[in-house]
């Protein structure tokens, strides 16, 4: 089984661009939900002013009416503006535990396509991508196994391929004993002319 770091990181925020904009887009949500529901709730107290005056209450002005509104609802964005600190700071947490890894793996690659000697991605406890750490993991294996077996059979080559100073010391003393041949037939000839006379 995997051994998992137990220490965290020591940086929460390490891509700007996924944890960013993923924090900018709650941000943006946060506001939109409670803009969405403050004017919500004021329609409901307006249609409810409407229906008083209806039934014969006495109309108010509608910068009355919504000054009473934000005088009794106030608290609704007090309690918003508190909690959307703990909403962003948890939601970076929670973020780092897949960005963390995502630029271990990136690091990685990176070094390895730099053809630097890479070791076996380990996360950290409370990580996300511990799947894909055992995938990535294996691709380095399998990857090792043929830069290995890539390298023997470059080492048999060589061992087998023929060694360019080897030939063409044998090519010259290849000449050099014909030379010596010839120089020899060369030499004998007239013994051998002189032999084959007496024999006649």
């Amino acid at each position: 089984m995997t051994q998992r770091h137990a220490f965290p990181r020591k940086k929460l925020f390490v891509n700007r661009e996924i944890q960013g904009r993923l924090l900018a887009r709650t941000a943006l949500y946060w506001v939109l939900y409670h803009a969405v529901l403050w004017m919500a709730m004021f329609f409901f107290r307006y249609a409810e002013h409407r229906g008083a005056v209806m039934a014969g209450a006495e109309p108010r002005q509608f910068s009355d009416l919504y000054g009473q509104f934000v005088h009794e609802h106030q608290s609704l964005w007090l309690c918003a503006l508190a909690i959307l600190p703990i909403v962003l700071w948890d939601l970076l947490k929670f973020s780092h535990r897949v960005v963390g890894p995502l630029v271990r793996f990136q690091r990685t690659l990176q070094s390895l396509t730099a053809g630097q000697t890479v070791q076996e991605v380990r996360l950290r406890n409370g990580d996300l991508l511990f799947d894909l750490q055992t995938t990535f993991n294996q691709y380095l294996a399998s990857l090792r196994t043929l830069q290995s077996e890539s390298k023997f059979a470059a080492q048999l080559g060589g061992m087998n391929a023929p060694n360019s100073d080897d030939e063409l010391i044998e090519s010259q003393l290849t000449k050099e004993l014909q030379q010596l041949h010839t120089e020899v037939q060369a030499a004998c000839a007239p013994i051998h002319s002189a032999i084959q006379g007496t024999a006649r």
